[in-house]
């Protein structure tokens, strides 16, 4: 009986690496590489995201919630994103160790997130979706809401703004 086995190994190493689906695998597709968005496409889609956000204020809590029947902080914040084309993770850790240009809120432009971090904390706790004027639309335990940073609950805690740039 003859065994089909006997191939040289050195023969298998040489037909996999010059394999056309090997090839093909290790090429990036169009959708991996997106092409960076100008700084005035990018404003446009930032006051999209905004403006969206806004109208989804009075949408339910749910948690674990990402669609318009109910959100939670993390889920609204993706959704917003995703419908302007703009990745994110799905949880607020994730979210927040995105790498994403932290700024200022001087700097901040409407459509940025918005992280609340307990001081001493190691992670953010809460996300929402700057809309200017030192306001921002979140998730809270009941509804989608605005939030005012001038609110004495926001000056005891750290407040980290990340921007697509």
């Amino acid at each position: 009986m003859k065994s089909y086995y006997a191939l040289p190994l050195t023969a298998l190493l040489l037909t996999a690496t010059v394999s056309p689906i090997a090839t093909f695998a290790a090429t990036p597709t169009k959708a991996e590489t997106p092409k960076p968005l100008s700084e005035k496409a990018l404003a446009k889609k930032k006051a999209a995201i905004a403006k969206l956000a806004t109208s989804l204020i009075g949408t339910p809590y749910k948690e674990g919630g990402t669609t318009t029947k109910g959100f939670d902080a993390s889920g609204f914040t993706q959704y917003v994103y995703q419908k302007s084309d703009l990745k994110l993770e799905r949880t607020i850790a994730k979210q927040a160790a995105m790498p994403l240009k932290t700024v200022t809120l001087k700097k901040a432009m409407p459509g940025d997130l918005l992280f609340v971090q307990a001081k001493k904390a190691k992670a953010p706790n809460f996300v929402g979706i700057y809309t200017g004027k030192n306001k921002f639309v979140a998730v809270t335990t009941k509804k989608v809401e605005s939030q005012d940073l001038t609110w004495s609950y926001y000056a005891k805690q750290d407040i980290i703004i990340k921007s697509y740039q």
